[in-house]
């Protein structure tokens, strides 16, 4: 999809002809009104984002700071950014898309405009008997998404820190998390970068030693928000209350008070709802404290990123901070927040 795509061309591919984001019909829960100019987001779908979601439905916080907003969910990886790059959406705000840099080095009018989770919610499982420590990857086959995609790059990243060479270890595409790890539970791979949601599942693999991504790649910033160039330019403070509303949104999540809303909220939205999942998610939340209530990122936190990705070969050159990124809204909503 390319940067000239028209918003009608999008949304016929996008399956969204007819039903316009703006309205909010569109697997948008709620729509809050306010005073304030509207302003569209996009997701991926996804147990993540619907959680957020049904939790920011229950505890009010986009009324809160009056925020005029629709939630479209967008399928694919490329989905969301190439929402906002045709026109038909102006913000996203949680994504692990891994070439938001890479597009906009391309030419794309989006800047990254905070974090959505800071921390790498991700760990190294395997089989006890078979890898104990990430130097046991030599000569092993490690189950991860795409090549050059999220989860390869993140290793490629962790190797790298720990000395250890990746040019020997068979890195294979087993699609999601949840199938990377089910690729090792039935001994496809003998090892996967997968989702600390697993941490309390019972199939007999373990996190291996010094693997905890969120440990070993402190600096890393999980995940980017970003938005159009137009809605910095029109539609500032619409954004900064919807920060604020995220920011809100992740200090409440972090704290004890927050289990009994979040086991709701993932009710409400998992079909058949998983409990063990739930509590490694809740747990990690509130002891790792993966997210802030500021969204800022700071130029070394967009450096970093910018560096990995030329490391690993799916970004080409680094660019000046104000090229890429825009922290004005952001710092803005951290103190409404307080």
């Amino acid at each position: 999809m390319t940067e000239t795509l028209t918003r009608r061309r999008f949304l016929r591919r996008a399956g969204l002809l007819g039903v316009s984001i703006a309205t909010g019909v569109v697997a948008a829960p709620y729509v809050a009104r306010s005073a304030s100019s509207a302003i569209r987001i996009v997701s991926n779908p996804g147990l993540e984002n619907a959680t957020l979601n049904a939790l920011m439905d229950e505890m009010g916080y986009f009324r809160r700071y009056g925020v005029n907003a629709s939630i479209a969910q967008i399928p694919g990886a490329t989905g969301p950014f190439d929402a906002i790059v045709a026109g038909a959406a102006d913000l996203c705000m949680v994504s692990g898309y891994n070439m938001v840099l890479a597009r906009i080095a391309q030419g794309a009018k989006v800047k990254i405009v905070g974090a959505g989770m800071k921390k790498c919610a991700l760990t190294v499982f395997a089989r006890p008997d078979a890898v104990r420590t990430l130097a046991d990857l030599e000569g092993k086959t490690v189950a991860v998404g795409p090549s050059l995609g999220l989860l390869h790059t993140l290793m490629l990243q962790l190797l790298k820190e720990k000395g250890l060479d990746a040019s020997q270890v068979d890195f294979v595409d087993k699609g999601s998390n949840d199938q990377c790890y089910e690729a090792v539970a039935t001994g496809e791979a003998h090892a996967c970068c997968s989702s600390i949601s697993h941490l309390n599942d019972q199939g007999g693999l373990v996190a291996i030693n010094g693997a905890n991504l969120w440990q070993a790649l402190p600096r890393c910033t999980f995940q980017t928000a970003y938005a159009a160039d137009t809605a910095l330019r029109d539609k500032h403070q619409a954004m900064v209350a919807v920060m604020a509303a995220y920011g809100a949104l992740y200090e409440f999540l972090m704290s004890p008070a927050s289990h009994d809303a979040f086991f709701e909220a993932r009710r409400r939205v998992q079909k058949h709802f998983d409990e063990v999942s739930a509590q490694a998610i809740w747990h990690f939340n509130e002891t790792q404290r993966p997210y802030s209530k500021d969204l800022s990122l700071t130029n070394a936190d967009i450096g970093y990123l910018q560096d990995m990705y030329i490391s690993a070969g799916s970004l080409k050159r680094k660019q000046p901070f104000e090229e890429v990124a825009d922290m004005s809204a952001a710092k803005a909503a951290a103190k409404l927040v307080g």
